[in-house]
């Protein structure tokens, strides 16, 4: 979940991971792929049922497939067909401002039921420091900002929806994050949210690092699933303990604190698939 202006730096590292045709499609008019992919904003409809708006999690390199995100797990192995703005760095407080939401709606057009979100973990890990200072206090504030934004969200959308569209309004799907591993080394030099050096560099003691890390994540998974009581087309997903945590992640299985590798996504996309199965009727 680094800085999605990172990502347009490093690209090019990983041009030797995919093949050779996927590398030459996508460089073939980058800029329209990233609007495309990354901004749902191809200026034309893209008819599919499913939309998504999520972060690095979806989208690790700006629609470039260097890295099997979820988003990619999903299109290419379990038959899901998206309309979507997925960008590393995003956040859902930005994604909300900017109204992607609307956007995702608007390009999927009339056949849209569903939207994909993952989005929140930017939320809770920008600005270190101030979990130092006050970790509780500031854990609650953060929590409580992500639920009403995400509230409002589900709530403004489906009016959108229903005003254009008619019908009923859309399921939204949000999955709460697996744990990370801290220990790990950031991909990006320099952007280390979620890494060990980050939170040291925050004023977090070092043993303190893994028991924040952990109590971030477990607060925001369980307050997704309180949501569910309260928004009745709000659906959560918990991918807890898909990548050998608690306390944290198999180090084999992370590219770096944060972000899975292409094992570890396959993980993360075998096992969403099946949970939102029953809420998409896409097969897993």
């Amino acid at each position: 979940m680094h800085s999605r202006f990172a990502s347009l730096i490093i690209v090019s590292s990983f041009l030797t991971v995919s093949n050779c045709d996927t590398k030459k499609d996508y460089f073939d008019d980058a800029a329209l792929n990233i609007i495309c992919y990354s901004f749902a904003g191809c200026g034309k409809k893209q008819p599919t049922r499913v939309g998504m708006i999520g972060d690095s999690w979806t989208d690790l390199l700006l629609g470039f497939p260097a890295i099997d995100t979820l988003r990619i797990q999903l299109e290419n192995k379990h038959g899901y067909q998206i309309t979507g703005a997925t960008l590393g760095g995003q956040t859902l407080k930005a994604a909300f401002s900017q109204g992607l939401h609307y956007q995702v709606i608007d390009q999927a057009g009339a056949d849209v039921n569903t939207i994909l979100l993952s989005l929140g973990g930017n939320d809770l890990q920008a600005n270190l420091s101030e979990y130092a200072n006050n970790f509780e206090a500031t854990k609650s504030t953060r929590l409580r900002e992500i639920k009403n934004d995400l509230k409002v969200m589900i709530q403004s959308g489906n009016a959108f929806k229903l005003s254009k569209y008619g019908g009923a309004p859309l399921k939204w799907i949000i999955h709460g994050y697996d744990y990370s591993n801290p220990y790990k080394s950031a991909v990006i030099p320099g952007a280390d949210e979620g890494c060990r050096t980050k939170f040291i560099s925050a004023g977090v003691s070092s043993e303190n690092v893994e028991t924040y890390s952990v109590s971030i994540l477990n607060a925001y998974n369980e307050m997704l699933r309180g949501i569910t009581s309260e928004e009745p087309t709000f659906y959560y997903t918990d991918l807890r303990r898909s990548l050998g945590g608690p306390p944290i992640a198999k180090s084999e299985l992370m590219l770096d604190c944060i972000h899975p590798n292409n094992l570890g996504f396959e993980i993360i996309g075998n096992n969403f698939s099946k949970l939102i199965s029953p809420i998409t009727g896409v097969n897993p």
